[in-house]
Parts: structure tokens; sequence; C-alpha cells
């Protein structure tokens, strides 16, 4: 059976529009982006993990945040993380369980989470500071 060249263009544009739609849909973001997280202080500067122990005893009073955005593993402690994270405090134990995070005790830097209130890098929703 012979098509013509218009139908045949159709056909094409109508099996690669569903294909890229099927595409897109599988890779689209939703609730369960994955994101890192690291603790800072107040200038967004990646600090040692005890900072950010819920039971830190050093006076940290809101100075200290577990901070959670789209970064990659593995920075060390003096990297400045960009704007756009969400900045979580570390004594609050709803908000960390929010966030994906451990209630309690020490969050070790580069700890990947997914889901959770604070997914993706727009929010910059300080909880309980």
């Amino acid at each position: 059976m012979a098509f013509s060249n218009r139908v045949r263009s159709a056909l094409t544009t109508t099996v690669l529009a569903t294909a890229a739609t099927g595409f897109l849909a599988g890779c689209g973001s939703d609730d369960q982006e994955e994101q890192v997280a690291y603790c800072t202080n107040e200038d967004g500067e990646i600090v040692d993990d005890d900072y950010c122990d819920d039971d830190y005893r050093g006076g940290g009073g809101g100075l200290f945040f577990l901070y959670l955005g789209g970064f990659r593993s593995g920075l060390p402690v003096g990297t400045v993380l960009p704007s756009g994270g969400t900045r979580v405090d570390p004594r609050d134990t709803a908000a960390r369980q929010r966030y994906g995070l451990p209630g309690t005790g020490s969050v070790a830097s580069g700890t990947r989470v997914t889901g959770g209130i604070g997914s993706g890098t727009g929010g910059t929703g300080s909880s309980g500071s």
C-alpha cells in the first residue's frame, strides 16, 4: 500500500511526538528530586558536621544550618555553596523530618536526600531559627 509524502510526514510527526511525550514524562521532575545536605554557617560556607548535630553544645544558636540543594556531594569544608538551597535549623526535629533528614543526630556532609517538602532548590525556607 502506497502512502503520500504528506501522510508519511504526519505519521512520523505523530510517532515522534508521542515518543517524546513518553520520554519527558519519565524524566519530568516530581516530589522525589534528589538533594544533597551540608552543614553550613550563616554565609553558606560548609563547616564541620559537628556544628549541625542537634545536640551541639557550642552555643550555635541559629548560626549553623543544614543546607539542602542540588549540590554535588563530596565538597570540602570551606566551600561556599550557591544560594537557592533550603536552610533547616538542625535543632528543629520536625523540620528535619519534613525535609527527609533524620530527626536527631548528626547529618554527614554530602548526604543525599530525596523527597520531602524541600524538594527542588527554589526555596530558602529557614525553619525555626
